[in-house]
């Protein structure tokens, strides 16, 4: 009896996020921005802190403050680092952490991107366009459409 309730709670809970899922779809409240509309704020954001930035080819802004000499992190890998974000568009922080550990794939494409563009040892500033963060839906702090900026140095990689 406890099992069948169980089972009934999980799949009420399901349905419920599939609902939301399909609402958000259907009255098309979650519009991505084109790294082009996005592009100006993440130049002018650069440009007034300082940055002198290179753009890959996915739009992610980018200065590599130190190459670092260790391992270069590969997309299975497991990262140790010291990391600030800010919204681009107050300079508010939004976030900051020391020495914590993650799984490179699990984080946001623009990490997966920007970090492994440095090897161990290695620090970089990332200005990236919302797409590549928390997208039309943002998180917490971080408004949807939202392009942000990281200061990120990686400590350790690990493979799996």
């Amino acid at each position: 009896m406890r099992k069948l309730f169980g089972l009934a709670i999980v799949a009420a809970v399901a349905a419920l996020i599939v609902a939301s899922c399909m609402k958000n779809n259907a009255t098309g409240s979650c519009t991505p921005q084109p790294v082009a509309a996005e592009m100006p704020t993440m130049q002018k954001y650069a440009a007034d802190s300082s940055i002198t930035a290179t753009q890959d080819a996915t739009g992610i802004l980018y200065q590599i403050i130190d190459p670092g000499t260790g391992a270069q992190p590969a997309a299975t890998d497991s990262i140790t680092i010291n990391y600030v974000g800010r919204l681009v568009s107050t300079g508010q922080l939004f976030d900051a952490n020391n020495n914590v550990t993650f799984k490179l794939s699990e984080l946001i494409e623009g990490w997966q991107i920007g970090i492994p563009k440095i090897k161990v040892g290695g620090k970089i500033k990332l200005i990236m366009q919302s797409s590549l963060a928390y997208g039309c839906t943002g998180a917490g702090p971080i408004a949807p459409n939202q392009p942000l900026y990281f200061y990120i140095e990686l400590l350790g990689t690990k493979s799996k």
